[in-house]
């Protein structure tokens, strides 16, 4: 499978602290996606996928966003927590178009004061920025769409709704800055066409990758970047192996917001992008096993304040599990082989070498 690109050094057009931002704003256009998915459902009477859309942001982005919220403006918090978990029993279908409409766009206008607030208005309309975040949202929509659709077919309806909104929130962020980008403006636009194109004919996942690929791609010659592909599975892996190691120790500390934070991260940010090759090397019995325990049990525990050494061990639990995937995903593999290839060169210099003294 075409590995997605990824930049070299994505913080290197930002500091640290606008790196955090980008992630928050992130979250924020992921919900904006979830809310238009939300209309075209109230639009075509689909009351179980308009649920689907109105309950994620409160049951998994927000738990995201929520100790960036708390900690600049704990009555903002508040207020987008209760705006979210309205949305829910708002926007359904048993009501008029009109009212769930009203609260859609109440939902929209708390996620505009949140942006203002955390990442704020000057970094939001950077040009910059915003290609930072079609790149996230096109990587997003890419492993949602690769859990959704096999054989020319839907399997996951709401996997697949979720990657074209995705799609469609990068595209509107585009359609804001397309003068600021010069020629590769155009470009990008016809990858969305071709993007669209196989969305309507459910096109293999590896073609919506290399077209993903395609315009991260243009976006990074746009931002100036250098790229790699090799190890992105890895990184994936690395990435959740620490920030659930953070996790144990915000808990520990009493910092449940914070793990909360974290393990939602592993997951969303992470272990989404490797639900997609453990399917297609025939782990998929692995791949729910370690999603279950990841997105539901290990935040549920936290959630339910359950003791801290029932979440470490839990956590521990998870990374055996990551163990087993290195051994299974080819990648990791040839990275293992390599390694081991240096160590025995390595062993085999050092005796040489002693033999040579030996003589000496």
């Amino acid at each position: 499978m075409t590995s997605i690109i990824i930049a070299l050094s994505s913080q290197m057009a930002f500091a640290e602290t606008d790196q955090a931002k980008i992630d928050f704003a992130s979250s924020l256009e992921e919900t904006l996606g979830h809310f238009w998915a939300l209309e075209q459902n109230l639009d075509d009477g689909n009351a179980e996928l308009a649920l689907i859309h109105a309950t994620h942001p409160i049951a998994e982005l927000y738990d995201v966003m929520k100790p960036e919220l708390k900690s600049a403006d704990p009555q903002l918090d508040a207020q987008v927590q209760k705006t979210l978990m309205e949305l829910q029993n708002k926007a359904t279908t048993t009501v008029s178009r009109t009212q769930a409409q009203q609260a859609i766009d109440d939902a929209k206008n708390v996620v505009q004061i949140a942006r203002s607030t955390i990442v704020g208005d000057e970094l939001s309309e950077d040009s910059n920025f915003k290609l930072e975040l079609m790149k996230t949202l096109l990587e997003t929509s890419v492993a949602e769409y690769s859990e959704a659709v096999s054989d020319g077919m839907i399997g996951e309806m709401a996997e697949f709704q979720d990657g074209s909104a995705f799609v469609w929130r990068s595209q509107q962020i585009f359609d804001t800055i397309k003068p600021d980008v010069g020629h590769r403006g155009e470009e990008i636009e016809e990858f969305y066409g071709e993007l669209w194109d196989a969305y309507d004919k459910k096109a293999d996942p590896e073609e919506i990758e290399s077209i993903a690929d395609e315009m991260i791609h243009e976006i990074n010659e746009v931002l100036g970047e250098e790229e790699y592909e090799e190890g992105e599975l890895l990184e994936y892996v690395e990435n959740i192996e620490k920030l659930l190691e953070q996790t144990k120790e915000e808990y520990s500390n009493g910092n449940a917001d914070v793990a909360l934070s974290l393990a939602t991260k592993a997951y969303l940010d992470n272990y989404e992008f490797l639900e997609g090759p453990l399917i297609e090397l025939d782990q998929e019995d692995l791949m729910e096993e370690v999603e279950v325990m990841l997105r539901e049990d290990l935040r549920n525990m936290i959630k339910n304040e359950e003791p801290s050494s029932k979440i470490s061990a839990h956590i521990d639990a998870i990374l055996e599990k990551m163990d087993t995937i290195k051994t299974v995903v080819p990648e990791f593999g040839t990275i293992a082989m390599m390694i081991l290839v240096v160590a025995i060169t390595s062993i085999i210099a050092i005796t040489a070498k002693s033999k040579i003294s030996l003589r000496i």
